[in-house]
């Protein structure tokens, strides 16, 4: 919830990438998966009847992806990117 509510207050988007799985998690205006061509996909089809945060906790981040305006930072945990939105 934090970060969603981070990302609508600067109207960023972060996209987490999963060591050896080809959908994402993404984070922008709504919650959503995309494949890896950065097209939306079906939620069910991406990561089943999992939540989002149980989608973070049992995937192996290979990298996460902030945006926010023209800046660009990629952070390689969950923890980093607390630090950076906090």
């Amino acid at each position: 919830m934090k970060m969603h509510e981070w990302v609508k207050t600067v109207k960023g988007r972060i996209t987490f990438i999963f060591e050896g799985y080809r959908s994402r998690l993404v984070i922008s205006r709504f919650i959503h998966a995309e494949d890896e061509e950065g097209k939306t996909t079906e939620w069910s089809k991406a990561f089943g009847s999992r939540l989002p945060h149980q989608v973070l906790s049992s995937f192996k981040i290979k990298r996460i992806i902030v945006k926010r305006g023209k800046e660009e930072h990629v952070f390689k945990s969950l923890k980093e990117l607390f630090e950076f939105i906090s």
